[in-house]
Protein backbone atom coordinates (compact mmCIF):
# COMPACT_ATOMS: atom_id res chain seq x y z
CA UNK A 1 0.00 0.00 0.00
CA UNK A 2 2.87 2.31 0.83
CA UNK A 3 4.43 1.75 -2.61
CA UNK A 4 1.12 2.51 -4.37
CA UNK A 5 0.88 5.80 -2.51
CA UNK A 6 4.46 6.69 -3.46
CA UNK A 7 3.74 5.81 -7.07
CA UNK A 8 0.66 8.05 -7.18
CA UNK A 9 2.63 10.91 -5.64
CA UNK A 10 5.46 10.52 -8.15
CA UNK A 11 3.11 10.31 -11.14
CA UNK A 12 1.15 13.35 -9.95
CA UNK A 13 4.37 15.28 -9.49
CA UNK A 14 5.52 14.39 -13.00
CA UNK A 15 2.28 15.65 -14.49
CA UNK A 16 2.33 18.86 -12.46
CA UNK A 17 5.94 19.53 -13.49
CA UNK A 18 4.90 19.57 -17.13
CA UNK A 19 3.61 22.77 -18.68
CA UNK A 20 0.02 21.55 -18.82
CA UNK A 21 -2.24 18.85 -17.43
CA UNK A 22 -4.08 16.44 -19.72
CA UNK A 23 -7.87 16.57 -19.33
CA UNK A 24 -9.76 13.42 -18.37
CA UNK A 25 -12.04 11.98 -21.01
CA UNK A 26 -15.21 10.71 -19.36
CA UNK A 27 -18.21 8.97 -20.89
CA UNK A 28 -18.69 6.48 -23.71
CA UNK A 29 -19.49 9.07 -26.37
CA UNK A 30 -16.45 11.13 -25.49
CA UNK A 31 -14.24 8.03 -25.62
CA UNK A 32 -15.46 7.13 -29.13
CA UNK A 33 -14.91 10.72 -30.22
CA UNK A 34 -11.37 10.57 -28.91
CA UNK A 35 -10.67 7.30 -30.72
CA UNK A 36 -12.00 8.77 -33.96
CA UNK A 37 -9.40 11.54 -33.82
CA UNK A 38 -6.58 8.99 -33.89
CA UNK A 39 -4.90 8.54 -37.25
CA UNK A 40 -6.00 4.91 -37.49
CA UNK A 41 -9.64 5.74 -36.65
CA UNK A 42 -12.15 3.79 -34.59
CA UNK A 43 -11.91 0.52 -36.53
CA UNK A 44 -8.11 0.49 -36.46
CA UNK A 45 -8.20 1.08 -32.72
CA UNK A 46 -10.74 -1.71 -32.24
CA UNK A 47 -8.66 -4.18 -34.29
CA UNK A 48 -5.52 -3.35 -32.31
CA UNK A 49 -7.43 -3.67 -29.04
CA UNK A 50 -8.73 -7.11 -30.06
CA UNK A 51 -5.21 -8.29 -30.91
CA UNK A 52 -3.96 -7.00 -27.55
CA UNK A 53 -6.75 -8.73 -25.63
CA UNK A 54 -6.12 -12.07 -27.38
CA UNK A 55 -2.36 -11.94 -26.68
CA UNK A 56 -2.82 -10.92 -23.04
CA UNK A 57 -5.40 -13.67 -22.46
CA UNK A 58 -3.01 -16.30 -23.85
CA UNK A 59 -0.14 -15.00 -21.73
CA UNK A 60 -2.38 -15.26 -18.66
CA UNK A 61 -3.31 -18.85 -19.57
CA UNK A 62 0.37 -19.79 -19.75
CA UNK A 63 1.12 -18.18 -16.38
CA UNK A 64 -0.46 -15.21 -14.54
CA UNK A 65 3.05 -14.06 -13.60
CA UNK A 66 4.07 -13.95 -17.28
CA UNK A 67 0.98 -11.85 -18.00
CA UNK A 68 1.93 -9.46 -15.18
CA UNK A 69 5.54 -9.05 -16.35
CA UNK A 70 4.95 -8.44 -20.07
CA UNK A 71 3.40 -5.31 -21.54
CA UNK A 72 1.72 -5.62 -24.93
CA UNK A 73 1.40 -2.55 -27.17
CA UNK A 74 -0.32 -2.86 -30.56
CA UNK A 75 -0.34 -0.21 -33.29
CA UNK A 76 -1.63 -0.96 -36.80
CA UNK A 77 -1.20 -4.70 -36.29
CA UNK A 78 2.40 -4.32 -35.11
CA UNK A 79 3.01 -5.78 -31.64
CA UNK A 80 5.63 -4.47 -29.22
CA UNK A 81 6.44 -6.73 -26.27
CA UNK A 82 8.38 -5.20 -23.37
CA UNK A 83 9.10 -6.29 -19.84
CA UNK A 84 11.40 -8.40 -17.72
CA UNK A 85 10.91 -12.14 -17.16
CA UNK A 86 12.87 -14.64 -15.03
CA UNK A 87 12.87 -17.48 -17.59
CA UNK A 88 14.31 -17.39 -21.16
CA UNK A 89 11.53 -19.72 -22.34
CA UNK A 90 8.94 -17.09 -21.33
CA UNK A 91 10.61 -14.60 -23.65
CA UNK A 92 10.23 -17.05 -26.56
CA UNK A 93 6.74 -18.14 -25.52
CA UNK A 94 5.45 -14.54 -25.41
CA UNK A 95 6.67 -13.91 -28.95
CA UNK A 96 5.14 -17.15 -30.20
CA UNK A 97 1.78 -16.20 -28.68
CA UNK A 98 1.94 -12.74 -30.26
CA UNK A 99 2.57 -14.14 -33.74
CA UNK A 100 -0.38 -16.51 -33.41
CA UNK A 101 -2.90 -13.69 -32.91
CA UNK A 102 -5.00 -12.99 -36.00
CA UNK A 103 -4.15 -9.69 -37.71
CA UNK A 104 -0.57 -9.41 -36.46
CA UNK A 105 1.80 -8.03 -39.12
CA UNK A 106 4.98 -7.74 -37.06
CA UNK A 107 6.24 -8.59 -33.57
CA UNK A 108 9.04 -6.64 -31.91
CA UNK A 109 10.30 -8.47 -28.82
CA UNK A 110 12.10 -6.32 -26.24
CA UNK A 111 11.48 -8.63 -23.29
CA UNK A 112 14.54 -8.91 -21.07
CA UNK A 113 15.49 -12.01 -19.08
CA UNK A 114 16.46 -11.03 -15.54
CA UNK A 115 15.57 -11.66 -11.92
CA UNK A 116 13.09 -8.82 -12.05
CA UNK A 117 12.80 -5.10 -11.52
CA UNK A 118 12.88 -3.50 -8.11
CA UNK A 119 9.99 -1.34 -6.96
CA UNK A 120 12.15 1.76 -7.33
CA UNK A 121 12.87 0.97 -11.00
CA UNK A 122 9.20 0.37 -11.75
CA UNK A 123 8.23 3.67 -10.12
CA UNK A 124 10.98 5.52 -11.95
CA UNK A 125 9.91 4.04 -15.31
CA UNK A 126 6.30 5.03 -14.60
CA UNK A 127 7.30 8.63 -13.93
CA UNK A 128 9.33 8.75 -17.17
CA UNK A 129 6.42 7.39 -19.21
CA UNK A 130 4.02 9.90 -17.66
CA UNK A 131 6.36 12.82 -18.33
CA UNK A 132 6.94 11.80 -21.96
CA UNK A 133 3.18 11.49 -22.55
CA UNK A 134 2.57 14.87 -20.90
CA UNK A 135 5.23 16.50 -23.10
CA UNK A 136 3.62 15.11 -26.25
CA UNK A 137 0.14 16.15 -25.14
CA UNK A 138 1.24 19.69 -24.33
CA UNK A 139 2.63 20.32 -27.81
CA UNK A 140 -0.31 21.40 -29.92
CA UNK A 141 1.54 20.44 -33.11
CA UNK A 142 1.76 16.76 -32.09
CA UNK A 143 -1.21 14.40 -32.31
CA UNK A 144 -0.38 12.70 -29.02
CA UNK A 145 -3.25 10.19 -29.27
CA UNK A 146 -1.41 8.56 -32.17
CA UNK A 147 1.41 7.38 -29.89
CA UNK A 148 1.89 4.76 -27.22
CA UNK A 149 4.80 5.03 -24.79
CA UNK A 150 6.32 2.43 -22.47
CA UNK A 151 9.47 2.63 -20.35
CA UNK A 152 11.48 -0.37 -19.14
CA UNK A 153 14.68 0.13 -17.13
CA UNK A 154 15.02 3.70 -18.38
CA UNK A 155 14.57 2.77 -22.06
CA UNK A 156 11.59 4.51 -23.66
CA UNK A 157 9.76 2.59 -26.40
CA UNK A 158 7.51 4.57 -28.74
CA UNK A 159 4.99 3.26 -31.27
CA UNK A 160 2.58 5.27 -33.37
CA UNK A 161 1.93 7.36 -36.45
CA UNK A 162 3.61 10.69 -37.13
CA UNK A 163 2.13 13.24 -39.52
CA UNK A 164 5.58 14.03 -40.93
CA UNK A 165 9.31 13.75 -40.23
CA UNK A 166 9.31 16.98 -38.21
CA UNK A 167 6.70 15.58 -35.81
CA UNK A 168 8.59 12.29 -35.54
CA UNK A 169 11.80 14.14 -34.68
CA UNK A 170 10.03 16.25 -32.03
CA UNK A 171 8.57 13.15 -30.38
CA UNK A 172 12.04 11.62 -30.13
CA UNK A 173 13.51 14.82 -28.68
CA UNK A 174 10.76 15.12 -26.07
CA UNK A 175 11.35 11.52 -24.99
CA UNK A 176 15.13 11.83 -24.79
CA UNK A 177 14.95 15.10 -22.84
CA UNK A 178 13.16 13.56 -19.84
CA UNK A 179 15.44 13.06 -16.85
CA UNK A 180 16.46 9.44 -16.29
CA UNK A 181 15.96 8.26 -19.88
CA UNK A 182 18.81 5.96 -20.92
CA UNK A 183 17.76 5.47 -24.52
CA UNK A 184 14.79 6.02 -26.85
CA UNK A 185 13.69 3.23 -29.20
CA UNK A 186 11.10 4.43 -31.70
CA UNK A 187 8.94 2.24 -33.91
CA UNK A 188 6.72 5.18 -34.90
CA UNK A 189 6.15 5.58 -38.63
CA UNK A 190 5.31 8.52 -40.85
CA UNK A 191 1.69 8.44 -42.04
CA UNK A 192 2.48 8.63 -45.77
CA UNK A 193 5.01 5.78 -45.54
CA UNK A 194 2.57 3.24 -44.10
CA UNK A 195 1.46 0.76 -46.83
CA UNK A 196 -2.24 0.90 -47.68
CA UNK A 197 -4.35 -2.10 -46.71
CA UNK A 198 -4.74 -4.49 -49.63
Amino acid sequence: MKFKSQYLILVSAAIMLSSCVAPLVIGGGAAVGTLATREKGVMGTVDDSQISVVIKAKLYQIDPDLYAKVTVNVQNGEVLLVGSVPKPEWQVEAERVAWEAKGVKQVVNHIEVSEGEGVGTILHDGVITTQVKANLFCDGDIRSLNYSVKTVNGVVYIMGIAQNQEELDKVGKYASSVKGVQKVVSYAKIKDEIPAEG
